[in-house]
């Protein structure tokens, strides 16, 4: 539990799961330790399938199919001093083009993309953390959709 709570932050953040031949596309940060799904923020007057889509045109340059709601993940972390609180809407997506052998180019300098295989999303430290089993319930055809969270049920 984060006790330290001086500023507070609320996120609401479309995410897309973008799978081809047992491999999942994820986001990377340069100079961190984590990965996270392609996508973003969701802005005022805007649906969160417009600003997955959005999202991913604004960081790879590439059209993309948004498809079926697959589940949310609700997430707390804090940085800097800072309490983030975050809930992601996760969506399965398809990207023009998309080869797990060539990975798609950034067009935000501090981001990169790349595929890993489904079974290293622990390797690859996913974040948040729960979305792992979001993204195992949906491919192992689990009735769905799906809600996970980082914080203790009560």
């Amino acid at each position: 539990m984060i006790k330290e709570r001086t500023t507070t932050k609320y996120h609401v953040l479309a995410r897309g799961v973008i799978l081809t031949d047992n491999h999942l596309l994820v986001a990377h940060c340069k100079g961190m330790d984590n990965t996270f799904l392609p996508g973003g923020h969701v802005e005022f007057y805007e649906s969160i399938r417009t600003s997955l889509s959005r999202e991913i045109k604004e960081e790879l340059g590439l059209l993309s199919e948004v498809g079926s709601y697959i589940g949310a993940v609700e997430a707390e972390h804090e940085d800097e001093g800072v309490y983030h609180q975050e809930i992601n809407h996760v969506f399965i997506t398809k990207l023009e083009n998309a080869d797990h052998r060539k990975n798609p180019e950034s067009k935000e300098s501090h981001l990169e993309f790349y595929w890993i295989p489904l079974s290293e999303m622990d390797r690859h430290n996913l974040l948040p953390q729960p979305m792992r089993k979001l993204i195992e319930n949906y491919v192992n055809g689990v009735e769905g959709p799906y809600f996970e969270s980082t914080f203790e049920e009560v």
